[in-house]
């Protein structure tokens, strides 16, 4: 499997909300889109961690907009 970072994003005055999107190209030819966040709340130290896998189609409609525009230009659907 091979797997490319195609998004990452940290928000909150202190970056503490990051989320990252790959391209996941597995070696049965199919594809997904995962995300992978890690929040952290700030005044109760709580935090919220985790990952979703999408199929690619649910992934296009899901994932920011640069991250598609990544998607798309790997796969070259552009």
């Amino acid at each position: 499997m091979a797997r490319t970072q195609v998004y990452y994003i940290a928000k909150g005055h202190l970056g503490q909300y990051e989320d990252w999107w790959y391209l996941d190209q597995k070696d049965d030819g199919t594809v997904e889109i995962v995300n992978e966040w890690d929040h952290v709340s700030v005044n109760g130290l709580g935090k919220n961690e985790g990952s979703k896998s999408y199929s690619l189609d649910a992934g296009l409609k899901e994932a920011p907009h640069k991250a598609v525009a990544k998607i798309k230009e790997l796969l070259g659907m552009q």
